[in-house]
């Protein structure tokens, strides 16, 4: 008996796409990644995860115009969600903009230590 791998069905909706979207970013398959998080805000356009996962992609491929949006849309949509300020804080980084990333870094840090008190 041949092994056969099991082909899962398109997802259905925003959270189905971002899941695949994480599965195709973990195996470095970005382009694939980034359609699966358009699509998913194509169906849900506040889904602040999507713009994040999409973000990070864009960053891994060099885009860090479009990383730079997406991110700073998933802050504005989740502005509590520090590991937003964190990725968008390095794209800065690599971006040449020191001055924004260390704000992001200095406003990731207030976040957890807000969190940490309570």
């Amino acid at each position: 008996m041949a092994f056969q791998r099991r082909h899962p069905e398109e997802p259905s909706d925003a959270t189905g796409f971002v899941d695949r979207g994480n599965r195709y970013g973990r195996n470095g398959v970005y382009g694939r990644a980034i359609e699966d998080f358009t699509k998913a805000l194509e169906l849900d356009p506040e889904h602040a995860e999507a713009y994040y996962d999409r973000g990070c992609s864009w960053y891994e491929v060099g885009k860090y115009d479009d990383a730079i949006a997406d991110l700073t849309r998933a802050i504005e949509l989740n502005p509590n969600a520090d590991h937003y300020y964190g990725q968008r804080a390095m794209v800065y980084l690599f971006d040449d903009q020191p001055e924004l990333s260390q704000a992001d870094q200095d406003r990731r840090e207030e976040l957890r230590v807000r969190a940490q008190e309570g």
